[in-house]
């Protein structure tokens, strides 16, 4: 990078450093560091002079920093400076800055629930432990360990010896910008290597149901400890190429669980709807209801069989009101609005939109006596794709009543799923990955790397399919002993 007098290096923590001159024959140069604008150090350096050793090309800055005496907190290697009439330019081709805030790590010093044991400063090491702090593990606990490092336990509906309750730790972030998601580091002395949703966060995974079941494997083929391919060709014993996806769909709840369960599955780190279920669950058979009302009243409710899944915009059994003032706004630009309600006030007339224009209309009649699911139950069936008269919208209406001036209702169940289905044919093509197979019946989707070999090789980042990349390392030593590492990753931001 270059620096002029008029343009100096910035820095981090609100830091400059600025070129004031240079004399005429380029063989000293004065720099001078500013702090938010106040001067903190000023030097000469000789980048341009003959023979010149690292003392005269490396400007340097130390200062105390808490109990640490003359530490170096900058440095910033020039390789030469030029000096014109109406110019003073600088070439750096090194730069290295510490923080100037410095953490303490004194033994006693707590973090969280977690205080620091032990400091060897010959060994640099670091021992912390949770010593006058337990931690108790219970369903459905989510405690701060240590900074913005968090343990959670599941929501776990039941647990036993054979379904111990859940828990993961995680690192918690709340500021803007982007954020890797790693899954577990590989290298190319292991030959076949899988990743899941336990070593590779960016896959679908929720962890109070245990649904998830994504994984990526990887064959290496020609491996050196430098250098391997992940071929597009399939291997003649095994029958796979270098890369395989495999995701399979998994039955889940309705969180109104009157409504039983439908078919939910990961797709590339998204979740999506694949199909109404009509098994017969223990919600249904609390609430005596012996039929899965949304697959009961959908006339196709696989979406796989049409090569299509889509995205799970809404499930919820949060009670709510709207009244005929206030609609119910549901996703996708579509709202819900009570039009009229009967004298009785037991029917309720409603009207679906979407984008401010009627989709549907229906009379649901919640207040009649022994009302039943299809009385409570507003649904909207469209044709999604290739999948026509499918459930999209379902709306629980527990009760009505009537204000002086309104018409009040409850609700306690909402399911929407997206309008726009993602397709998933054979040969469909997600960047260096594509779809091999899909098998309706199973509910499951391979994919792999046909007619796209990638070679893994030093410091590569490769878009593998949609979010997901691997990346090697900028790897210093390779050796037999030292093989290439590597990873998974996606990116997330806020």
């Amino acid at each position: 990078m270059t620096i002029t007098s008029s343009a100096p290096l910035k820095l981090k923590e609100g830091y400059e450093l600025d070129i004031k001159s240079i004399d005429a024959n380029e063989t000293n140069a004065i720099v001078e560091l500013t702090k938010d604008g106040k001067i903190v150090d000023s030097k000469i350096i000789h980048p341009s002079i003959d023979n010149a050793k690292m003392a005269d090309k490396t400007y340097c800055y130390a200062k105390d920093l808490g109990d640490t005496k003359g530490l170096v907190i900058m440095a910033i290697h020039f390789k030469n400076v030029f000096h014109s009439t109406d110019m003073n330019l600088a070439t750096i081709d090194g730069v290295f800055q510490l923080s100037d805030e410095t953490t303490s790590i004194k033994a006693d010093q707590q973090y969280g629930k977690m205080s620091i044991r032990n400091v060897d400063p010959t060994a640099m090491k670091i021992s912390m432990d949770n010593k006058d702090n337990s931690v108790r593990l219970s369903r459905n606990t989510d405690a701060q360990l240590m900074q913005n490092v968090y343990v959670k336990a599941a929501d776990q509906s039941y647990t036993s010896p054979e379904n111990p309750l859940r828990y993961t730790i995680y690192k918690k972030y709340t500021d803007p910008g982007a954020y890797q998601l790693r899954g577990s580091v590989a290298n190319l002395g292991i030959n076949e290597f899988i990743w899941d949703n336990s070593t590779f966060s960016g896959f679908y995974y929720d962890i109070d149901r245990n649904l998830g079941a994504e994984t990526l494997t990887f064959m290496l083929t020609a491996a050196t400890p430098g250098s391997a391919a992940l071929s597009d060709q399939q291997d003649p014993i095994a029958g796979q190429r270098g890369i395989t996806y495999r995701t399979i769909a998994q039955p889940k709840n309705f969180k109104f669980k009157p409504w039983g369960q439908y078919d939910i599955i990961g797709f590339l780190g998204d979740r999506y709807f694949a199909a109404y279920n009509s098994a017969v669950t223990q919600g249904m058979e609390d609430a005596r209801e012996p039929v899965s009302f949304l697959y009961d009243r959908s006339k196709n409710r696989n979406f796989m069989t049409n090569e299509q899944i889509t995205k799970v915009l809404i499930d919820d059994d949060t009670e709510q009101t709207i009244t005929s003032n206030s609609s119910l706004k549901l996703e996708e630009g579509y709202k819900l609005a009570i039009k009229s309600i009967n004298v009785k006030g037991t029917k309720v007339y409603l009207e679906l939109t979407k984008n401010g224009q009627v989709v549907d209309s229906k009379v649901v009649q919640p207040s009649i006596d022994d009302a039943t699911m299809a009385d409570k139950t507003y649904y909207y069936k469209a044709d999604l794709g290739d999948t026509a008269e499918i459930v999209q919208i379902a709306v629980y209406f527990k009760n009505l009543s009537r204000d002086v001036d309104k018409v009040i209702a409850t609700i306690e169940g909402v399911f929407q799923i997206s309008d726009t289905p993602t397709p998933i044919k054979a040969d469909q093509q997600y960047d260096k990955m594509s779809i091999r197979n899909v098998d309706a019946t199973n509910m499951a989707v391979t994919m792999d790397n046909k007619d796209n070999q990638i070679t893994l090789s030093k410091n590569k980042d490769v878009v593998l399919m949609r979010n997901i990349h691997i990346k090697t390392a900028d790897q210093d030593t390779i050796t037999d002993d030292q093989p290439l590492r590597y990873y998974i990753y996606t990116l997330e931001t806020i």
